[in-house]
């Protein structure tokens, strides 16, 4: 489910390029300037854990940059996930008649978004077209012979708890498996690439 409709999505599409931090093309991560407003640690990530995970196989980390200015719009990076679903979660789906709890998914572990865009290219949808692109990679595992079934995230609240009211209006749920305790960070969330 997209919450950008098909023109957003191409428009936004029409303007950015969708590379691997570690391309060529890329070079020194450094020459990019990024702010994500009061979490310092996506910038940390971005700037230097990110390289390391990405060379050691652990995520895979993609810069969105525009076409013609070639500034830092945003990141995010995936890897490989099983998310666990409860009996209740599953009546009533297609997933019913299988016995396994633990089921494909592939992980948004980080996205982040540049709070200082320039005018010129501030608009928003962004996040909302990161997500769509995510799908893409995630039926691409599929066309490639991984399965995967869902796209999971571990939405951050703590620095905005509204985090998984964007996610929610991207057609994302809660995993009842993984209710978050008061003291989490964190939400756990996933959603159903075959909806």
């Amino acid at each position: 489910m997209s919450y950008l409709t098909t023109e957003e999505f191409e428009s936004i599409a029409d303007t950015v390029n969708i590379l691997p931090i570690s391309s060529d093309e890329i070079g020194d991560i450094s020459q990019y300037s990024f702010d994500c407003g009061v979490a310092e640690e996506y910038k940390t990530f971005l700037m230097k854990k990110a390289p390391v995970l990405e060379r050691l196989g652990v995520t895979r980390t993609f810069l969105v940059l525009h076409r013609e200015t070639n500034e830092l719009i945003g990141y995010f990076s995936l890897s490989a996930d099983t998310v666990r679903l409860t009996i209740d979660e599953k009546i009533g789906t297609d997933l019913e008649e299988v016995d396994f709890m633990a089921l494909p998914a592939l992980k948004l572990g980080k996205l982040a978004i540049n709070k200082k865009l320039s005018d010129r290219i501030s608009k928003k949808g962004y996040g909302s077209f990161v997500l769509d692109v995510v799908d893409t990679y995630a039926f691409e595992m599929l066309d490639n012979g991984v399965a995967c079934r869902f796209v999971t995230v571990d939405a951050d609240i703590e620095y905005d708890k509204d985090t998984p009211a964007f996610y929610e209006k991207n057609g994302f749920i809660v995993n009842q498996s993984r209710k978050r305790k008061p003291s989490d960070k964190t939400v756990s969330m996933r959603r159903d690439i075959f909806s």
